[in-house]
């Protein structure tokens, strides 16, 4: 069975959820937006394509979603987008297949994203 090939964002923060979502958009590729890792859990994980997901969020860090996925669905990629270039080395250690960190040049969000597609 082959995954969807939208990509869900995943941000506490609504400016970056809603502008990660019309850059998204923009790319012709389908998006979903969560506020927080418990509501994408809920949504079902098999539905997407790709994770992008910030690091610092309440309830559910970004590294504890990587972790959960990394254990449940090792095969769906998760890009970590952050203001936070020092999580590198543990978000990559969490499973995360890339690491962007913001501000990020939109080609390269684009080039990132269509590359998880395509390796899934």
């Amino acid at each position: 069975m082959s995954r969807r090939r939208a990509i869900a964002v995943i941000d506490d923060d609504a400016l970056v959820r809603s502008g990660l979502a019309r850059l998204i958009r923009s790319f012709g590729l389908e998006v979903g937006v969560f506020a927080s890792a418990a509501s994408f859990l809920a949504s079902g994980v098999e539905a997407w394509g790709c994770v992008v997901t910030d690091i610092h969020m309440p309830e559910i860090s970004g590294l504890d979603l990587l972790r959960r996925l990394q254990a449940s669905h090792p095969d769906l990629p998760v890009v970590v987008v952050t203001a936070f270039p020092d999580m590198r080395d543990q978000a990559m250690g969490a499973g995360a297949r890339d690491f962007l960190e913001k501000p990020c040049a939109p080609d390269r969000i684009e080039a990132t994203l269509r590359r998880m597609l395509d390796e899934t």
